[in-house]
Formats: structure tokens, sequence, C-alpha cells
């Protein structure tokens, strides 16, 4: 028995095809197939990440375009505003151009101008105001009209500080003391 071998000669060649054909298979697996699978999942995972960053980058898209839209209307609002500001290079002419429009309001409504004068300058967060101080007299329905006039005015003026006392005569006035103050922007009138 010694020069037999455990496997008959009648199924040895099956046995070798079968070994072949596994250990080929194996080695297709091992150096081929493998290595290629790896590659197509690392393809896949990069693939995804592609379309992640492109659907992010979509939607900031979208956003940056509704942005675009918001900055052109508060780029015409603020025009407007601009607009509307008292005209003037420097507070000291913002403050004299408010003195010659409420001088022609109170002429206007009737209103007696004792004495007007410009303010202390004030700020307003990082701006400008200008400061005019008035000392006017008149009825209380002249002093009613104009403020009406002040208000229904174009320019943006606000009303600060108002004393009123009543002045006893014949006809009932009132000593009005009052400042009214702009906005001046300066530099920072551009967006």
């Amino acid at each position: 028995m010694a020069g037999k071998s455990f496997i008959s000669q009648n199924n040895r060649p099956a046995f070798i095809k079968y070994g072949v054909v596994i250990i080929v298979l194996i080695l297709w697996y091992s150096f081929l197939w493998s290595p290629v699978n790896e590659k197509i999942s690392e393809r896949q995972a990069a693939l995804e990440t592609q379309a992640l960053k492109i659907s992010n980058l979509q939607k900031r898209l979208s956003r940056l375009k509704g942005v675009e839209k918001r900055l052109s209307i508060e780029q015409a609002s603020f025009e407007k505003f601009k607009k509307r500001l008292v005209p003037g290079n420097n507070p000291q002419m913002v403050s004299t151009n408010i003195q010659n429009s409420f001088l022609k309001d109170a002429s206007e409504a009737g209103m007696e101008v004792l004495v007007y004068r410009s303010g202390n300058k004030r700020r307003w967060r990082d701006y400008m105001l200008a400061v005019s101080v008035f000392n006017i007299k008149g009825s209380t329905a002249q002093f009613v009209d104009l403020l009406e006039k002040v208000e229904s005015g174009y320019k943006l003026l606000r009303l600060n500080n108002i004393s009123i006392s009543k002045i006893r005569a014949k006809t009932p006035l009132l000593r009005i003391n009052l400042e009214v103050e702009a906005l001046f922007m300066g530099d920072k009138a551009e967006i």
C-alpha cells in the first residue's frame, strides 16, 4: 500500500478539476474582484458625498437668490428714506434747513416764532442728530395746525422736549418751547 494514494485514479481528475476551479475562484476573488469591488464601493461613497454637496450648494444658491431680491427691495426702501432726510452736508446745515422749513410751516399756521437757534448735536445709534430749538407763541388751533403741517411734510423730523405754558390774556395763547431733530447720515448715507 505504499504506492497507493488515498484518491483513486478514477476520482483524481475530477478532484483536481474541482480543486483547480476552487483555487482559480479564490485567486480571482482575491486579486481581481475584491479590489475592484472596494474601488466600486469607494466610488459610490464619493458619488453620494458629491451628490450631497451638490444638493447643499443648490439650497444655498436658492437662498442667495432670495437674498439678492430682498437686497434690491431694501436698497429701494433706503433710497426712499434718503430722499426724506433733511438736506445738508453737515449737522449745522441740516439744522439751518430745519429752521427754514419750520419757520415756513409756523408762518403758514399763523404761529409767532419768538426765538430759534441751533441746538447741541446729539447721537442716535451711530448717526448724528441735527437739533433746532424754537420758542413759539399762538393759539391751540394754530399749534395743532402747525403739528399737522410738520407731520404731513415729506421730510423726516422728530419733535422732542415740548414744553407748553398757557398765557392768560383776552385771547388765551400758548407759549411753546420745543426741539426739532433731524437725522444726519453724512458718509453713512450709502448701503
